[in-house]
């Protein structure tokens, strides 16, 4: 077997060097997205977000493509299982990931709370000590989650040892997994207009779907407290991005903490980029050496499983 495995992302050399060490035999073809052929003659393909079709796929070399992460939304699937290719991802609660995007969320929902924003100013302005606007804290606030799989039970984790009120709307609707979490309710879909109007920080973790592409739209956002600010970490389309500036700036949200946008990277004039009540950090929630090396490890297992036959593991398709 060919042992070429394909990256979709644009890494560094010292990424690569540290992913090529985790799987020793294999050659690391680098930025496949910008060379297509090279990636179709690959045995594995990590795509990131690189959309992976059936065009892209039929006639391809690809026996493998293996998610870095967990989101396989640019993966046509159904195609990919019509042609005999497998897919697998990376759950983050094996990898570490969940931990490291529920980091990245507490860092998102204590700046939307402490804007870099005003503390800039302030500095910049010798003014130190008590200061209008004051700080925003977070103890006997409510947080309301918005999908409360792995990453969703990480962020509450973390969230109520801040001492914050919790509620959550997922898919099911059940709590038989929520036990130990101070949760004032979990609910369905059905009840998410309702954790919009009564949470201080909405919080998203749900995976892109049918269901969710487009979920908080201007008519939920409506329906904030203007004290109230939102953080997404999970996709930027679940987010209506341009009712979401609407509302900053008609004073009707607080703040935003978006670790992923609908355009990554956003074009340059994108008012995302410089509104003094948006906080962004570049899609890197999940990114830490614990999750890296907790992926590489699951990566390396699934290749040496290509190569024996085995079953592969996390297998979706």
């Amino acid at each position: 077997m060919d042992k070429q495995i394909a990256i979709g992302a644009a890494w560094s050399g010292a990424l690569l060097e540290r992913l090529r060490a985790a799987l020793p035999g294999w050659s690391v073809i680098a930025d496949a997205g910008a060379d297509p052929a090279a990636a179709r003659a690959a045995t594995v393909l990590v795509p990131f977000h690189m959309p992976v079709g059936r065009e892209f796929l039929a006639g391809s070399r690809i026996r493998l493509v293996q998610q870095f992460g967990v989101g396989l939304d640019p993966v046509d699937l159904e195609a990919a299982h019509s042609l005999g290719i497998a897919v697998a991802n990376a759950p983050s609660e094996v990898s570490g990931m969940a931990a490291s995007v529920a980091e990245g969320a507490v860092l998102l929902t204590l700046s939307c709370m402490r804007l870099p924003s005003v503390q800039a100013a302030s500095l910049a302005a010798g003014e130190w000590n008590w200061r209008m606007p004051l700080n925003r804290g977070l103890a006997g606030r409510r947080a309301g989650l918005i999908g409360f799989g792995s990453i969703g039970k990480a962020i509450a984790r973390r969230l109520a040892a801040f001492d914050m009120r919790l509620v959550a709307v997922r898919r099911s609707g059940g709590t038989d997994d929520a036990a130990g979490f101070p949760f004032d309710w979990i609910g369905g879909p059905e009840r998410i207009e309702e954790l919009a109007s009564t949470s201080d920080v909405v919080v998203i973790s749900a995976p892109l779907t049918a269901e969710t592409r487009g979920l908080f739209d201007a008519a939920l956002i409506g329906r904030m407290r203007p004290e109230a600010s939102i953080v997404n970490v999970g996709r930027g389309p679940i987010l209506d991005e341009a009712a979401l500036l609407a509302a900053l700036d008609a004073g009707r949200v607080h703040a935003a903490g978006l670790d992923v946008l609908s355009a990554e990277p956003p074009p340059a004039d994108s008012p995302l980029l410089s509104h003094p009540r948006i906080v962004l950090t570049p899609h890197d929630a999940g990114v830490s050496d614990q999750a890296f090396d907790g992926v590489a490890r699951i990566i390396a297992d699934n290749l040496g499983r290509l190569e024996t036959g085995q079953p592969l593991k996390f297998r979706v398709v």
